[in-house]
Order: C-alpha cells, then structure tokens, then sequence
C-alpha cells in the first residue's frame, strides 16, 4: 500500500512538471511524508504531510493539485506572513487565493477544496482575509481541510535561508521556461523575491545595528518586531543592554514638523525596543535649547521643542563630550558645518535629507534612495 501511495506521488510531480516550472521547482525541493498523523495534507514550509487515506481516494490529477496547493503556501509564505491573524481564517483566506489559481492553470481541485468565485486573481490573501473579517465570517476548522502546519515551520525572513532559496529557484525556473513573463506566477512573489536579492536597508535598520554593536550583557535573539522591516530581527533584552543614550534632534527652520514628529517616534522606538537606563534628548539648532532627561515612563511624542534658527553641530558634540554617553544620535538635515574633529565616542548621524555624509560618525539616510551608511 505504501509503495503504492509513493508512485501515486511520483505521477503527481510529474504532472505537475508539464504545468508549472515555478511550483514543480518547490514541489521536487520539499521533502513528501505520508503519515496518518494529519487529517488530510498540510505543509510547514519544508514538509508536506499526506493522510494515506485520503491521497488513496484522490485521482492523480486530484493530487496533483493537492501536491500544487501545498506548494502555493510555501510561495506565498503564508506561514511567516500569518503574524498576529487568527490562523483559521488566514488559512482560509489563503486556500481561496490558491484553489482559484489553480483552477485558472488546469488543475484539479481535491475533495474538500473551497472554492468562492468572487475571489479571483485580483484577490491577495492578505485582502481576502480583511473581507471574510469584515464580513464576520467565521469558519468551523472542523469541517475544514486545514493545512497551514506552524509546528516546526522553518523561520524563512532571510535569503539565505533554505525556504527562501527554494522560491528563488523556483522563481529562476519560471523565468528560464517563460513562466513569469505570461503572468503564471503572482507579482507579489516576485516582487518579494526582487526585494530580498536587491534588498534596500532600511535606515532603522543600520541604527539598531549600531545600537545593537554597544549592547553590554548578554541578548537573545526573540520574535521579530512589527514596528520595522518584516525581514528584520531584533533582539529582546533580558536585561538592561544600554546604559546611557543621547539624542540630538535638530529643530532649526530647514527641519519640517512631519520630520520631527518621525524622529521622535523613532527615538520612542529605541526606547520601547532597547529600554536604556537613561536617555538624554537634545533640542539644538545653532545652540541646544533644551536638555530633555529621559526614562521608560517618559511619553517622548509629547515633549515640546524650540528651535527654528540656523544649525551648528558644535554645541552638542561639545556637550556630549562633557557629559559621556554610550552613543550619540543626531537627527538632522546634515546642512551644518563640515569642517568636524572625530569625536572619541560612538556618533551616529540620521540624516532627513539627501545631504553629503558627516565626515565623521556614521550616516545613514530616511531616503531608501541614500540607504547606506559609512
């Protein structure tokens, strides 16, 4: 019976490999285990699970579309991609976008499979899903093939991991065959795949990896979090990482209040995400205004700032090195003085504008056009 089951997925591969490069690129690549275990298939993002009997009462051309289905999840990534949605209805929502699919590319549905004509190709999962929430749908996993399994799913955020490179050889093959130019394969996946082979850092990114690098004790790498880039990780402190933390926010006439109002609720995100001992914010122009004493109780949006003259970098590089921190971010427009001695303790610039790079420190740009630091 066994041996037999494996033959019927072995002609299921292979119909599958005279309909679609892209999805036979991961169905060849993900491991196939035939277990009574799971009630019908489901799939973890390397595994695909198959219940003996039920792939025993489907049709090659049935399980074929099974095998396809299965594979579509790992494509989209609707395992990592779930976050905080209620996981039935994110499955569900997920299966409607697939099964439509591959209806559209001529395979078969299998036994169980929902089908809901409205949502066609112009559906992503993620819109799906806020409709059937929005329309108070509320399905009965019991009565469901439900088949996103998160035990043992694969952290897939980076393109060196073994999930990703799977998609982007499967992305490769449907280019080579053609595949992708005839629109076979969702421009949402290749445009994720585009973004991770040609990734633009985000410069709260290389911020928290400059904070991260003067981290004292120890860290462990946790959940990722939301407020940021969804391919990037970022440590949960067990304890107190960062001692003292200032930050200069130049407040003279070129900076606008959208700009302002952004880099203080950056500035609370490093406060919410590091939780420093003390943090120190600096109200400057051409001279500091203000010295804003900082702890995890401080509601930072509300403090209130002056400024609106010219700007010199001077005055605050003079007081921070009389007044030792572990790390001095400046937020500016960089349209100050260039002429700057190093400074002996650890400087990073957050430039909102398209300005030349500080000659000392390190700048890193809100542009994703300048994301780069130095």
């Amino acid at each position: 019976m066994s041996n037999d089951l494996e033959g019927q997925l072995l002609k299921a591969k292979i119909e599958i490999m005279t309909k679609s490069a892209f999805i036979s690129t991961i169905a060849l690549s993900l491991k196939h285990v035939i277990t009574p275990d799971v009630k019908t298939a489901d799939v973890n993002g390397v595994v695909i699970r198959y219940n003996p009997e039920f792939i025993g009462a489907q049709s090659t051309a049935q399980l074929a579309g099974l095998m396809a289905h299965e594979c579509w999840h790992v494509a989209f990534q609707h395992l990592s991609r779930r976050n905080d949605r209620d996981p039935v209805l994110w499955n569900v929502a997920g299966d409607y976008v697939i099964n439509h699919m591959l209806m559209k590319a001529g395979f078969q549905i299998p036994t169980g499979g929902l089908i809901d004509a409205q949502y066609d190709e112009k559906w992503s999962t993620d819109q799906v899903y806020d409709h059937l929430k929005k329309e108070n749908h509320t399905p009965n996993p019991e009565t469901l093939m439900l088949d996103l399994n998160e035990d043992g799913a694969p952290e897939d955020a980076g393109i060196g991991s073994p999930l990703i490179s799977i998609i982007v050889r499967a992305k490769q093959a449907a280019e080579m065959s053609g595949e992708a130019k005839r629109g076979l394969v969702p421009d949402e996946i290749l445009r994720r795949i585009d973004e991770l082979l040609n990734p633009k850092l985000p410069w709260q990114v290389i911020l928290h990896k400059f904070l991260d690098r003067r981290v004292k004790e120890e860290y462990s790498w946790a959940r990722r979090n939301r407020r940021y880039h969804a391919d990037t990780y970022l440590p949960s402190l067990h304890s107190y990482g960062l001692g003292h933390l200032t930050f200069a926010i130049d407040t003279s006439g070129s900076i606008e209040d959208k700009a302002l109002q952004e880099m203080l609720s950056e500035i609370q995100g490093v406060q919410q995400v590091f939780t420093p001992e003390r943090m120190t914010i600096i109200d400057c122009d051409a001279a500091i205004h203000k010295i804003h004493d900082v702890d995890q109780s401080t509601n930072i949006l509300n403090l209130e700032f002056a400024g609106g003259g010219g700007t010199s970098f001077w005055p605050v590089l003079e007081y921070v090195k009389e007044h030792p921190t572990q790390a001095l971010i400046y937020f500016t427009d960089l349209e100050g003085e260039t002429n700057l001695d190093p400074v002996d303790y650890p400087l990073i610039w957050v430039c909102t504008s398209n300005h030349e790079p500080s000659p000392i420190g390190e700048t890193v740009y809100v542009n994703p056009e300048h994301c780069n630091s130095n």
